[in-house]
């Protein structure tokens, strides 16, 4: 087997762990952490240095899955590290990695959950949807279409992510086809050419997978 073939291997083996349980309509959200709080003022250095720092990551991580828990119930979470465009100079050599950013995969958020909310889920209405305005003064024609706006809503509470748009991009997959493209999207610094190993883009300690 030639090592492009036991890197797809090992990425169809992950897909396949999110496919299992049939969650769909999935949730794929893609988290960024930015320099500016809600404020438009510029964070402390020593936050700002953190989005660099693996562990450090990786704990936003754990908050942000177990908001998403609290608020909707759900079943599974997958999450997965990647990191933003390096620093080259002149010669295009790496002077610096770039930040890491955060691609984040649950199960379907039940339409009781949204219908019945409970205590965390009802504190999301009072926050701003993707009109501009609170969430409880929106009419929406589709449940899908709030529950987006819920996500977002759930994952802003975490310190680093501001109320930027385009600090998050939340969207729901509804067929096995976007499910995978997602998936081998957020693996796809998993290849001969980085050197990184699956390990280094997976948050195994985060995410609902057992190792391949």
């Amino acid at each position: 087997m030639t090592d492009k073939e036991a890197i797809f291997k090992v990425k169809k083996a992950l897909l396949n762990q999110i496919k299992e349980g049939e969650f769909y309509p999935y949730v794929y959200s893609v988290v960024q952490y930015g320099f500016y709080d809600d404020t438009g003022n510029k964070r402390y250095p020593n936050t700002i240095r953190k989005f660099w720092d693996r562990e450090e990551v990786k704990k936003t991580h754990r908050i942000v899955r177990n908001m998403m828990r609290e608020a909707f119930n759900i079943d599974a979470c997958w999450v997965f590290m990647e990191r933003h465009s390096p620093l080259s100079n002149s010669y295009g050599e790496i002077e610096r990695e770039g930040r890491f950013h955060t691609n984040l995969i649950s199960s379907s958020i039940k339409d009781s959950a949204i219908e019945e909310p409970n205590r965390k889920c009802k504190r999301l209405f009072n926050q701003d949807g993707s009109m501009g305005v609170p969430i409880q003064n929106i009419s929406y024609t589709d449940i899908d279409d709030l529950k987006t706006d819920l996500v977002n809503a759930c994952l802003r509470q975490a310190d680093w992510v501001n109320r930027y748009s385009y600090s998050l991009k939340t969207q729901l997959i509804y067929d096995q086809e976007d499910l995978e493209r997602a998936v081998f999207y957020c693996l796809k610094d998993y290849n001969i050419k980085s050197g990184l190993d699956f390990m280094d883009i997976v948050d195994f300690s985060n995410s609902d997978f057992y190792k391949p």
